[in-house]
């Protein structure tokens, strides 16, 4: 069930055009919770019912505000972009954003946000609270990111 219809993106607006993209990540994700109403829930995760559901008008406004605070350099629609060139490749997908290193994934304490990455390394933290990062990451992100960027694509954010 969709929760915010109305959401105010002046915040992340803010935090982007100030190049605070940790926090401008967090507020991405704070923001995706809120419009899905999973931020109401226990758990405040995103289930796969509410990526199916998410509004494509929503994903637009954020991964438009990535493109353009970061000058075509992150934001949903440049990860989709590297994940088709990759024949949707999770692993690939993951090496070429700086996700993961050879066969080591980065935890979240090693996620950059500095001008200093490749393309495609942000917005990351959407998908699962900081607490729970690396268990997360092994066992659901490559299923989370295929919902999102199969949602992206229906959504014609490519």
């Amino acid at each position: 069930m969709i929760s915010n219809l109305n959401p105010d993106y002046t915040k992340l607006r803010d935090l982007l055009a100030n190049k605070k993209w940790k926090e401008a990540d967090l507020e991405t994700r704070t923001l995706m919770l809120s419009i899905a109403g999973a931020d109401k829930r226990k758990d405040c995760l995103l289930t796969q019912d509410d990526m199916k559901k998410f509004p494509c008008a929503e994903l637009r406004k954020i991964d438009r505000l990535w493109i353009h605070y970061s000058q075509g350099r992150f934001g949903f629609s440049i990860i989709n972009k590297i994940y088709n060139e990759v024949n949707k490749d999770y692993h690939q997908l993951a090496e070429r954003v700086g996700w993961r290193n050879g066969e080591k994934w980065i935890g979240y304490n090693e996620i950059t946000f500095t001008d200093d990455v490749p393309v495609g390394h942000l917005p990351i933290t959407w998908l699962v609270p900081t607490s729970f990062w690396m268990y997360w990451l092994a066992r659901f992100a490559s299923a989370g990111w295929r919902l999102l960027l199969e949602r992206a694509s229906n959504c014609q954010i490519e």
